[in-house]
Protein backbone atom coordinates (compact mmCIF):
# COMPACT_ATOMS: atom_id res chain seq x y z
CA UNK A 1 0.00 0.00 0.00
CA UNK A 2 2.78 2.63 0.63
CA UNK A 3 3.90 1.68 -2.58
CA UNK A 4 0.56 2.84 -4.15
CA UNK A 5 0.61 5.65 -2.01
CA UNK A 6 4.02 6.68 -3.37
CA UNK A 7 3.17 5.96 -6.84
CA UNK A 8 0.04 8.66 -6.27
CA UNK A 9 2.18 11.50 -4.65
CA UNK A 10 5.37 10.90 -7.65
CA UNK A 11 2.46 10.77 -10.41
CA UNK A 12 0.83 14.33 -8.82
CA UNK A 13 4.08 16.10 -8.53
CA UNK A 14 5.12 15.12 -12.25
CA UNK A 15 1.59 16.38 -12.67
CA UNK A 16 2.26 19.90 -11.24
CA UNK A 17 5.66 20.49 -12.75
CA UNK A 18 4.20 19.91 -15.98
CA UNK A 19 1.51 22.40 -16.04
CA UNK A 20 -1.34 20.12 -15.39
CA UNK A 21 -4.68 20.67 -17.76
CA UNK A 22 -7.59 22.44 -16.17
CA UNK A 23 -10.92 20.92 -17.94
CA UNK A 24 -8.62 20.61 -21.20
CA UNK A 25 -6.87 24.53 -21.03
CA UNK A 26 -3.37 24.99 -18.59
CA UNK A 27 -5.11 26.96 -15.88
CA UNK A 28 -5.10 31.21 -15.79
CA UNK A 29 -3.57 30.90 -12.51
CA UNK A 30 -0.69 29.26 -13.99
CA UNK A 31 -0.03 32.28 -16.54
CA UNK A 32 -0.75 35.05 -13.89
CA UNK A 33 2.06 36.93 -13.18
CA UNK A 34 3.29 36.40 -9.44
CA UNK A 35 1.85 38.58 -6.88
CA UNK A 36 -1.73 38.61 -8.79
CA UNK A 37 -3.09 35.42 -7.62
CA UNK A 38 -3.18 33.17 -4.56
CA UNK A 39 -0.21 30.83 -4.69
CA UNK A 40 -2.75 28.26 -2.38
CA UNK A 41 -5.58 28.61 -4.16
CA UNK A 42 -3.67 27.91 -7.32
CA UNK A 43 -1.57 24.88 -5.55
CA UNK A 44 -5.12 23.78 -4.05
CA UNK A 45 -6.49 23.75 -7.94
CA UNK A 46 -3.58 22.34 -9.01
CA UNK A 47 -3.65 19.11 -6.93
CA UNK A 48 -7.23 18.67 -7.19
CA UNK A 49 -7.18 18.59 -10.77
CA UNK A 50 -4.51 16.23 -10.78
CA UNK A 51 -6.41 13.99 -8.58
CA UNK A 52 -8.41 13.13 -11.81
CA UNK A 53 -5.50 11.65 -13.42
CA UNK A 54 -3.94 8.74 -10.43
CA UNK A 55 -5.64 6.13 -9.05
CA UNK A 56 -5.70 2.41 -8.01
CA UNK A 57 -5.84 -0.37 -10.20
CA UNK A 58 -7.59 -2.72 -7.48
CA UNK A 59 -10.74 -1.36 -5.36
CA UNK A 60 -9.19 -2.92 -2.41
CA UNK A 61 -6.20 -0.57 -2.73
CA UNK A 62 -9.08 2.66 -3.04
CA UNK A 63 -10.46 1.62 0.22
CA UNK A 64 -7.23 0.88 2.03
CA UNK A 65 -6.28 4.67 0.31
CA UNK A 66 -9.79 5.94 2.18
CA UNK A 67 -9.02 4.29 5.17
CA UNK A 68 -5.26 5.40 5.17
CA UNK A 69 -7.29 8.86 4.97
CA UNK A 70 -9.30 8.06 8.23
CA UNK A 71 -6.27 7.32 9.90
CA UNK A 72 -4.05 10.19 8.85
CA UNK A 73 -6.99 12.25 9.67
CA UNK A 74 -6.75 13.73 5.30
CA UNK A 75 -9.81 14.36 3.81
CA UNK A 76 -6.73 14.81 0.68
CA UNK A 77 -6.82 11.05 0.55
CA UNK A 78 -10.45 10.54 1.06
CA UNK A 79 -10.50 12.43 -1.94
CA UNK A 80 -7.98 11.07 -4.22
CA UNK A 81 -9.71 7.88 -4.61
CA UNK A 82 -13.29 8.98 -5.12
CA UNK A 83 -15.25 9.61 -7.84
CA UNK A 84 -15.32 13.26 -10.12
CA UNK A 85 -19.39 13.19 -8.71
CA UNK A 86 -18.46 11.98 -5.40
CA UNK A 87 -15.15 14.37 -5.24
CA UNK A 88 -17.27 17.42 -6.09
CA UNK A 89 -20.41 16.84 -3.44
CA UNK A 90 -17.15 15.94 -0.99
CA UNK A 91 -15.38 19.31 -1.44
CA UNK A 92 -18.56 21.19 -1.05
CA UNK A 93 -19.40 20.11 1.85
CA UNK A 94 -15.66 20.53 3.15
CA UNK A 95 -16.21 24.15 1.98
CA UNK A 96 -19.54 24.32 3.85
CA UNK A 97 -18.13 23.76 7.11
CA UNK A 98 -14.93 25.80 6.32
CA UNK A 99 -12.88 22.68 6.53
CA UNK A 100 -9.21 22.66 6.05
CA UNK A 101 -9.45 19.37 4.91
CA UNK A 102 -8.33 17.58 8.67
CA UNK A 103 -10.71 14.80 9.15
CA UNK A 104 -11.21 13.07 12.47
CA UNK A 105 -10.17 13.37 16.17
CA UNK A 106 -7.06 13.29 17.88
CA UNK A 107 -8.76 10.95 20.52
CA UNK A 108 -10.57 8.91 19.58
CA UNK A 109 -8.39 8.13 16.34
CA UNK A 110 -8.72 5.56 13.67
CA UNK A 111 -6.21 2.78 14.71
CA UNK A 112 -7.71 0.09 11.68
CA UNK A 113 -9.61 -1.58 9.50
CA UNK A 114 -11.03 -4.79 8.39
CA UNK A 115 -12.45 -5.45 5.09
CA UNK A 116 -15.63 -7.87 6.12
CA UNK A 117 -16.79 -8.52 2.45
CA UNK A 118 -15.92 -7.55 -1.46
CA UNK A 119 -18.51 -8.04 -4.08
CA UNK A 120 -17.53 -7.74 -7.47
CA UNK A 121 -20.92 -8.44 -10.06
CA UNK A 122 -18.95 -7.00 -12.93
CA UNK A 123 -15.66 -5.84 -14.42
CA UNK A 124 -16.64 -2.71 -13.77
CA UNK A 125 -18.15 -2.52 -10.07
CA UNK A 126 -17.58 -3.28 -6.43
CA UNK A 127 -18.56 -3.13 -3.40
CA UNK A 128 -16.65 -3.51 0.06
CA UNK A 129 -17.75 -3.67 3.33
CA UNK A 130 -15.63 -2.74 6.16
CA UNK A 131 -15.09 -2.56 9.98
CA UNK A 132 -13.19 0.52 11.16
CA UNK A 133 -11.80 0.43 14.46
CA UNK A 134 -11.34 3.18 16.71
CA UNK A 135 -9.03 3.40 20.07
CA UNK A 136 -9.07 6.61 22.37
CA UNK A 137 -6.71 7.31 25.02
CA UNK A 138 -8.99 5.31 27.60
CA UNK A 139 -7.86 2.37 25.50
CA UNK A 140 -11.25 0.67 24.39
CA UNK A 141 -11.75 0.23 20.90
CA UNK A 142 -15.09 1.39 19.29
CA UNK A 143 -16.13 -0.07 15.59
CA UNK A 144 -18.08 1.87 13.06
CA UNK A 145 -19.34 -0.12 9.90
CA UNK A 146 -18.91 1.47 6.37
CA UNK A 147 -19.99 0.37 2.41
CA UNK A 148 -18.09 1.81 -0.23
CA UNK A 149 -19.55 1.02 -3.65
CA UNK A 150 -16.64 1.55 -6.39
CA UNK A 151 -17.06 1.90 -10.28
CA UNK A 152 -13.74 1.42 -12.68
CA UNK A 153 -13.51 4.41 -14.69
CA UNK A 154 -10.45 3.72 -17.47
CA UNK A 155 -7.92 2.08 -15.92
CA UNK A 156 -8.89 2.87 -11.88
CA UNK A 157 -11.20 2.51 -9.33
CA UNK A 158 -12.82 5.02 -7.70
CA UNK A 159 -15.05 5.11 -5.01
CA UNK A 160 -18.56 6.29 -5.84
CA UNK A 161 -20.71 6.08 -2.82
CA UNK A 162 -19.74 5.86 0.79
CA UNK A 163 -22.24 4.52 3.61
CA UNK A 164 -21.40 4.31 7.24
CA UNK A 165 -22.50 4.37 10.36
CA UNK A 166 -23.25 7.53 11.79
CA UNK A 167 -20.43 8.05 14.46
CA UNK A 168 -17.97 7.45 11.72
CA UNK A 169 -19.18 10.90 10.61
CA UNK A 170 -16.38 12.92 12.33
CA UNK A 171 -13.91 11.02 10.53
CA UNK A 172 -15.12 11.58 7.07
CA UNK A 173 -16.85 15.04 7.43
CA UNK A 174 -18.79 13.35 4.48
CA UNK A 175 -22.63 12.94 4.82
CA UNK A 176 -24.41 10.82 1.85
Amino acid sequence: MRKTVMIICVLACISLLTGVMHNGMVSPEITAAPGQVDPYKTRAELLMDAASYIGVCMPEQAAAIWVKGLEQRSAALQYVVMTDALKKKYAQQLDALRSNWVTGMSSPWVNGYTITEIKKPDDTHAEIGLIIETMASHGRPEYYRARLRLVREGDFWRIEQIQADEGLYWYTLYQP
